[in-house]
């Protein structure tokens, strides 16, 4: 199954760190959207045709059609939307109509039915156990790469992949 991580490293330097965690577990490929032409970059994603395109702190949601609507709405994949913040940072991201294929993880702790109603174009909104961005320790390493494997088979479920 081709995945494919969208990563924003110019501004959040923890993506790094994090995706490789994720391909270590789920497999696939890291592409980080920082300095690179959006319309370029989408038509190569396209072009990959990925079953799944999972996304950091929604990298990729620069990508928009000439009339401004989200392009990755346009490839035929499921997405998984994980943020590591607040769900407010992203009020604006967060307008954006999404579908049905698109699951959106909010930071354990967020009110899902509150974003569930303040975003109703974001039809799949669900929780996640935080990770750990930079582990200090084996035990941190281990549990972190534990929650990714307990969040990879959730995901797989819910997207029935």
């Amino acid at each position: 199954m081709k995945i494919i991580y969208l990563i924003d490293s110019n501004n959040y330097n923890y993506h790094k760190k994090l995706a490789a965690d994720f391909v270590s577990i789920t497999g696939g490929e890291i592409t980080d959207t920082a300095g690179a032409d959006p319309g370029i970059l989408y038509y190569e994603i396209k072009v990959q045709a990925p079953r799944v395109i999972i996304t950091f702190d929604l990298a990729g949601h620069v990508f928009r059609t000439g009339s401004d609507t989200l392009s990755l709405n346009n490839i035929y994949a499921r997405f998984a939307h994980i943020l590591f913040h607040r769900s407010d940072h992203y009020a604006v991201e967060l307008k954006a109509r999404q579908n049905l294929s698109m699951f959106t993880f909010i930071p354990n702790g967020e009110d899902v039915a509150y974003y569930r109603d303040r975003y109703p174009d974001v039809p799949n909104i669900d929780r996640f156990v935080p990770f750990i961005y930079n582990a200090s320790d084996e035990y941190e390493q281990q549990s972190n790469l534990a929650n990714i494997r307990q969040w990879w088979n959730d995901f797989q479920r819910k997207a029935m992949l």
